[in-house]
């Protein structure tokens, strides 16, 4: 497939599909909303980045559709139908294929369901949830009342950790168990502006240069040498290919389609829901089994000072710091990261 507005429209819910098998719904694809996009050129290439990235998940994966206040979520689903339902929560501007490591493992036990976030890159409708209220949470319950699950496992990288997090918060009898990688939300946070300043986010670099650029050392400046191991080259693509295509406004809800403008002081609120801790009565609230994994080389936090104060607010939280990784574990150390997941969302509640 070319990756084309046109080819995407073509496609129809419950019937893309990879290992011979069939998804649920009957409804057709809608057009995607390009101005969430840079241009149709650019769409184009983060579509073909992740049919080709899709296509190595080494396990049969379903494409499935389900409605929600939000419009269309559309996920990638693997495993026995039967099976306690895990759901995986991508960062910004991430999508269902960012899981393509965890899903061969986790298949083998739960039914798997990689989300694409509405108004993210990826096959869901452009309509964002607000990251200024619950909106989140009431997503992710509308995603689990269309699968069929009465309590699911979740686990989220990031800003997909906090939304893992607050629905827990706000639904904790949905859920059995949540895994954090690298949450926000949980303490102050750093963000190694210079880095992103000088590397990420120069104008002169186009995906391809900035994909080559992207290493460990773009998103660590603790460890010796501002670097560590390697940096997982597919989502290195991604970031390159989502810095240069994806509107990120639009995915924030910052953009006011009325002005053509961004609001900055929205802006400003929800950069505040990602670089500040949520209040301490809201961790608090937190009451189900929890699974927090840092790398030792986290770029938004000391893994261990907040890892303290994360166990000391919310109780049934295990940290767990992984050696020689970084912002997202899952990616650095997947081997590692795949087995402590399994065993935990294994262990009776």
């Amino acid at each position: 497939m070319s990756g084309s507005a046109t080819d995407l429209a073509g496609i129809a819910a419950g019937r893309h599909t990879r290992g011979g098998r069939m998804a649920g719904s009957s409804l057709a694809v809608p057009q995607p909303n390009l101005r969430m996009y840079k241009s149709e050129a650019g769409f184009n290439a983060i579509m073909n980045w992740y049919e080709e990235t899709e296509a190595k998940i080494p396990v049969p994966v379903d494409s499935l559709f389900v409605d929600t206040r939000f419009g269309r979520t559309h996920m990638l689903v693997a495993g026995p139908a039967d099976a306690e339902a895990v759901l995986l929560i991508p960062g910004v501007a991430g999508c269902a294929p960012l899981w393509r490591l965890q899903i061969a493992d986790l298949s083998r036990h739960f039914r798997v369901y990689a989300l694409d976030i509405p108004g993210q890159p990826g096959r869901s409708d452009p309509n964002p949830p607000s990251f200024l209220n619950d909106d989140y949470a009431n997503w992710l319950l509308d995603v689990a009342d269309a699968i069929g699950a009465p309590r699911c496992h979740v686990a989220g990288v990031s800003v997909g950790a906090w939304v893992a997090m607050r629905f827990a918060i706000h639904a904790p009898h949905r859920v059995h168990s949540v895994a954090l990688f690298g949450p926000t939300g949980l303490s102050s946070a750093r963000l190694p502006w210079r880095i992103w300043l000088t590397r990420v986010m120069k104008k002169s670099k186009d995906a391809d240069a900035l994909q080559d650029d992207l290493t460990a050392k773009s998103v660590s400046s603790k460890s010796p040498g501002g670097s560590f191991g390697t940096f997982d080259r597919t989502l290195a693509r991604a970031m390159a290919l989502c810095t240069r295509h994806y509107r990120v406004d639009w995915s924030l809800g910052i953009y006011d389609e009325k002005t053509r403008r961004v609001d900055k002081w929205k802006g400003l609120k929800v950069l505040g829901k990602f670089f500040m801790s949520e209040p301490k009565a809201l961790l608090r609230r937190f009451e189900s089994r929890g699974l927090l994994v840092f790398g030792e080389h986290e770029v938004l936090y000391d893994p261990h000072k907040v890892g303290k104060r994360a166990s000391s607010l919310m109780p049934g939280l295990r940290v767990e710091i992984v050696p020689g990784a970084g912002h997202a574990a899952v990616y650095d150390k997947p081997a590692e990261v795949n087995a402590m997941l399994v065993a935990f969302f294994k262990k009776p509640v």
